[in-house]
């Protein structure tokens, strides 16, 4: 039977689609394929489009960029926040997307590969940011504050740092949810898990709050904004998505058969974990609004 279902999509892929190498597009809330044409007509619907994404996954990129295209030829106004980029260093990424600065200049300023070292990966999204004039938007916390919360708390931070960066309610739900994402490194326990925790929720505070803040500005106003970011921020919606929910919002996530790298570093500090169906049965909604399996 599970031979025969996958069979089945892969055929009604082709009298859907027609392109194979354009991807699946599933509507997970009823259980469909969807073409491209009804995806987008339903994303024009929303102000914020979440786009979950394993860092480290190539084909999460190239799928990221050719919404983003796919988006922009069908004359939605646009705006792109990245998570990997600091909400501190907008004026900076403002002088790139006018045209300021290059790429390597750009990236070099912000110092942006000791930040993230993946970053060329972010490299397209940002060239066609900055050809097609769409506003790039930083919305991750300083990371020196992230890291200070994971290792002591947030209750370490001053009075000034939690009126700078103040953490939103953490529920049970959620709580649930991320444990067993963090107990795959080997060195948690209960006491670093609480505070990686913290941690988390902080910087989806402020992604949240950032990305708030640019849909009420006046340049945001009249935009959707594509936001990148990991998967585990708006899986299930209990991430970012549970912060901004005053404006109409879509999950979308991707799958492929690229295999996940990990550098020696995360080898040496992780252990072995299944997460499985059985795993999240416990939340009552969805993964995400749309599901792409990808042809890459």
């Amino acid at each position: 039977m599970k031979k025969i279902f996958i069979l089945l999509i892969f055929f009604l892929s082709f009298c859907r689609i027609g392109n194979a190498a354009e991807g699946i597009w599933i509507d997970l809330k009823t259980g469909a394929i969807v073409s491209q044409k009804e995806l987008i007509e339903d994303l024009s619907k929303a102000r914020i489009l979440y786009l979950g994404e394993v860092h480290t996954l190539h084909s999460h990129h190239k799928a990221q960029l050719e919404l983003l295209k796919l988006l922009y030829n069908r004359h939605i106004p646009l705006a792109l926040a990245l998570e990997s980029l600091e909400a501190k260093d907008q004026k900076i990424i403002d002088q790139f997307i006018n045209g300021q600065l290059s790429f390597k200049q750009f990236s070099e300023a912000i110092q942006w590969k000791k930040k993230w070292p993946n970053y060329l990966d972010y490299k397209p999204l940002c060239l066609f940011a900055q050809k097609h004039h769409i506003p790039l938007i930083g919305i991750d916390t300083t990371h020196s504050i992230i890291s200070k919360v994971a290792r002591e708390g947030y209750h370490s931070l001053a009075k000034k740092e939690q009126a700078a960066f103040p953490l939103a309610t953490i529920p049970p739900l959620y709580r649930r949810f991320l444990t067993p994402y963090l107990s795959v490194h080997a060195f948690m326990d209960k006491q670093r898990i609480a505070f990686a925790i913290e941690a988390q929720r902080l910087r989806e505070s402020s992604m949240a709050k950032h990305i708030l803040s640019f849909l009420n500005s006046p340049l945001g106003s009249k935009r959707t904004m594509c936001v990148v970011t990991g998967e585990v921020h708006v899986r299930y919606g209990l991430g970012i998505p549970q912060l901004t929910q005053q404006f109409a919002q879509r999950i979308l996530l991707f799958g492929s058969k690229e295999p996940l790298r990990l550098s020696k570093k995360e080898q040496q500090i992780s252990k072995q974990l299944v997460l499985d169906h059985q795993s999240f049965s416990f939340i009552p909604s969805t993964v995400a609004d749309y599901f792409e399996l990808l042809a890459f």
